[in-house]
């Protein structure tokens, strides 16, 4: 099992590698199918094309699930396979939102006080107005989104190769995607498996 850390100083995203069979890197695809499984639809179709664009900009050709399946949460294999070959697919990319943790954590806001002389005869000087000003709470939320991967061999339906990518505490969602994105096109092209 390989671990693998991106990013300079702060912890970014860490990608584990689970299972390869594809030997001496020898096997290369030219056309990847891309399917995510998520919660919802939104989030399957925003993932699959982030994966597809990043694999695009690797080198690769892909082509996102939804456009031959439409944007239904789940799939059956058969119909996986069955767009795969209509696209011309040599290599089915699945990836599972496997947990999403969110956590919020609220700051009060602080309160200013000015104060203001009132001037004028010389027995003001001494008498202040006071005014408070309230700033607002904020919250800030922060996302841990783990993903597994595995690449399939299309016309066989072999297993080949998984890894499992966890981005830490990203404030949106779809920053986690596309970081999760980002770390799958990466270690495809680590791994030489995009021709």
């Amino acid at each position: 099992m390989l671990t693998f850390l991106f990013a300079g100083c702060a912890r970014q995203i860490e990608v584990v590698k689970l299972y390869d069979e594809t030997g001496d890197s020898s096997r290369q695809f030219e056309k990847f199918f891309v399917v995510s499984i998520a919660g919802d639809s939104l989030t399957r179709r925003r993932l699959e094309d982030m994966i597809t664009s990043q694999l695009q900009a690797a080198g690769g050709s892909a082509i996102s699930a939804h456009t031959r399946t439409g944007v239904k949460t789940t799939l059956l294999q058969e119909e996986i396979n069955t767009a795969a070959e209509a696209a011309g697919a040599d290599a089915i990319l699945i990836t599972h939102v496997v947990s999403v943790a969110t956590t919020a954590n609220m700051e009060e806001g602080r309160v200013n006080v000015t104060a203001e002389c009132r001037g004028g005869d010389p027995a003001d000087y001494f008498l202040y107005d006071y005014e408070e000003l309230k700033e607002p709470d904020s919250v800030s939320i922060a996302h841990t989104v783990v993903v597994v991967t595995n690449l399939y061999a299309a016309r066989e339906g072999k297993l080949l190769w998984t890894i499992r990518s966890t981005c830490f505490e990203k404030e949106t969602m779809d920053e986690v995607l596309l970081q999760e994105a980002e770390a799958i096109a990466r270690q495809l092209k680590i791994d030489k498996l995009i021709s």
